[in-house]
């Protein structure tokens, strides 16, 4: 495939209404903002984004790659009615988000009884918990896991969050008013980055980061999970797809079960160089594979 280039993106969206250093800045033509800043081309990293909404980045480089060349002159304006953009979360949503965060990992590093749980049930230990940002409410008596907005830029924003009860199972579970429906990720994309692992879960993708670390591997791997499960797994792959070149390698981890094995079968169909990993050793999932067999010795306090 062709490389991404700026005189490539230029061609097709007319000269940037401004530059800084290596970063152009186009009006997005989905968006229409009247900033003209919305959409930008990372020429270091080769990377074309709408700050206000991916998609709109996505439905012009399908324009601009065909079958694996680049296609000359078929980017074309939308409707002068484009279909609006989703609800964008605030600076200040962001910031309570955040402060939230802090305040809840804060409160599960203090509690040993609550940590030790957690290494017990998960195999997750505190230097998972602080990296990851993973906290409890006490008041509300729920586990908290913040979801953060998947994007091949060093830029984390925290959108919203999943509540897990007490015993963190799946019953119970629900997330934080207006959190969307996207693929999160765990940790930043970095220049460094080799290899996209898509795990099914929260706890799956945090058990995969800590087994990363004790490899010292985390940092040639970005770690994605969608925010609410398998469900909608493949529309969120597609969703992301355009990123995929970012990527030398690119896994997916799955549960073994009967809901997700038709979501391997259809991911090799569309993406047959995805690698599929499932488990060998009779584990239902990576998390439980973790926890049976990679896990170490009982942590203490």
């Amino acid at each position: 495939m062709a490389e991404l280039s700026l005189d490539l993106v230029t061609e097709h969206l007319g000269k940037p209404v401004k530059n800084c250093s290596n970063r152009y800045y186009w009006q997005c033509p989905y968006c229409m903002d009247t900033g003209k800043d919305n959409l930008i081309y990372d020429e270091q990293k080769k990377v074309l984004w709408c700050f206000a909404n991916n998609k709109h980045s996505a439905n012009i480089l399908k324009d601009l790659f065909s079958k694996g060349n680049i296609t000359k002159n078929t980017y074309k304006k939308p409707a002068v009615n484009p279909q609006p953009c989703k609800p964008q979360i605030t600076k200040e949503r962001q910031e309570e988000f955040f402060l939230y965060m802090l305040k809840c990992n804060d409160e599960l590093l203090k509690d040993k009884k609550a940590l030790q749980y957690l290494y017990d049930k998960r195999g997750i230990d505190s230097n998972t918990v602080g990296f990851c940002g993973i906290g409890i409410d006490k008041i509300k008596r729920r586990w908290v896991f913040p979801t953060f907005e998947y994007g091949c830029e060093t830029i984390i924003r925290i959108v919203g969050f999943e509540y897990r009860p007490p015993d963190l199972s799946k019953n119970g579970m629900y997330r934080e008013k207006d959190t969307p429906t996207c693929m999160a990720m765990v940790n930043a994309y970095t220049p460094d980055t080799k290899a996209l692992a898509i795990l099914e879960g929260y706890l799956d993708a945090y058990a995969f980061t800590q087994h990363l670390k004790g490899q010292e591997q985390l940092e040639y791997y970005h770690i994605a999970t969608p925010s609410n499960g398998v469900s909608s797994i493949i529309k969120l792959i597609k969703e992301i797809d355009f990123n995929f070149n970012n990527y030398q390698k690119i896994y997916v981890y799955l549960d073994s079960d009967d809901v997700s094995k038709p979501k391997m079968q259809e991911i090799k169909e569309l993406y047959p160089y995805i690698d599929i990993k499932i488990m060998t050793c009779g584990c239902k999932d990576f998390g439980e594979h973790y926890l049976r067999c990679l896990k170490a010795t009982k942590l203490k306090y």
